[in-house]
């Protein structure tokens, strides 16, 4: 086993811990840095979030305003296929009041 060299410890240990105290440093900075961009990001997938749902929100309201549209046009179709049979009805009667006379 070969003998600890205390003397090159003692002359370079105080090199030793302020570089490890630079580590520590950098490495805690690293980590707030690291949270701060984790907090950003989930900041930004709220904000997307949030975004998503009112634009999910305007489609639905776009989407009953086309329901409501289609159903007044086919209300309408109703009432013109109706008044159509009616004129044609008219129209037989009154041809037929034409051809008997």
């Amino acid at each position: 086993m070969s003998p600890i060299p205390w003397a090159a410890i003692l002359t370079h240990g105080p090199a030793i811990v302020s570089a490890a105290r630079s580590l520590l440093v950098n490495q805690s900075r690293r980590l707030d840095e690291r949270n701060q961009s984790v907090d950003a990001r989930l900041a930004q997938l709220e904000n997307a979030s949030v975004e998503s749902a009112r634009l999910l929100q305007e489609m639905a309201e776009q989407l009953q305003a086309l329901t409501l549209a289609q159903q007044e046009i086919q209300r309408r179709l109703r009432l013109a296929l109706i008044a159509t049979i009616v004129a044609a009805v008219v129209a037989l009667g009154a041809l037929g009041v034409a051809l008997s006379s």
